[in-house]
């Protein structure tokens, strides 16, 4: 591996993948354990999510006015991308003053990260969500999950055309998104080697890669794609039998 491809491994699990407190998270071999360490790993990234840990020591208003700084820099980001968002535009989609936003974040920089934070903790929420429901294997939770992520595509692709434009932006900008995908590739890796423990660290790794690589790439294409296409109107069921092909070798 180059030093780029280790480093772009890294971002989708590691050898001893850690939960957000950094305790090793290491798939367990029975069902039972897999999916208990899994949930308590997404507990743990719930709540660092910018409007619980920035709320905290806030009163109700503040808290509430946090949410709807994220809600508008959210809107302005995926209408205009990172180099179209400013504290001004997200102050007007808001409605408070351009003071009132610098209170709670001084910088774009800032500002944009808490944003992007937010927007990928709403995946943490619904996979919890998928958990607390789902009561079948980690390989059809697993399943579960990557149609999820393609069917939420059809309407949140803008979303990730502007990620990837602004991780291109910059080394700044490519390691925060590097930082934020990390805990959701960590995830993946879990539910992978518990869907199929005879995979090591290794394979593991390059089957979560290529998962990634299927569903980030359906997501990109569904906005590209004319109204109506054949090809993409099949989406959920081909990530669906892919993936099921990657992670148990057929």
């Amino acid at each position: 591996m180059t030093e780029r491809q280790t480093a772009h491994a890294a971002t989708i699990g590691t050898p001893d993948a850690r939960s957000a407190s950094g305790a090793s998270v290491r798939g367990p071999a029975s069902k039972e354990s897999a999916i208990a360490t899994i949930h308590g790993y997404l507990t743990e990234l719930r709540a660092i999510r910018p409007t619980v840990s920035l709320s905290a020591a806030r009163s109700a208003k503040g808290a509430r006015t946090l949410r709807d700084i994220l809600q508008a820099a959210n809107a302005v980001f995926v209408r205009d991308g990172h180099a179209g968002l400013s504290l001004r535009k997200v102050a007007d989609e808001t409605g408070v003053a351009v003071g009132n936003i610098s209170y709670y974040f001084p910088s774009k920089r800032a500002l944009l990260e808490a944003m992007l934070k937010e927007a990928l903790a709403d995946y943490v929420e619904a996979h919890l969500e998928q958990f607390e429901a789902d009561r079948d294997s980690p390989l059809d939770i697993l399943l579960n999950v990557v149609v999820f992520y393609v069917s939420n595509g059809r309407q949140s692709h803008r979303l990730f055309y502007q990620i990837w434009g602004y991780a291109g932006s910059d080394e700044k900008a490519l390691e925060l998104i590097r930082e934020l995908y990390r805990p959701i590739g960590r995830f993946i890796y879990l539910l992978v080697r518990a869907a199929n423990p005879s995979l090591d660290d290794r394979r593991a790794r390059q089957v979560v890669l290529q998962i990634f690589s299927l569903e980030e790439g359906l997501k990109l294409f569904m906005g590209m794609g004319p109204e109506g296409d054949t090809a993409l109107a099949t989406a959920e069921e081909d990530i669906r039998e892919l993936t099921k092909r990657i992670v148990l070798g057929a």
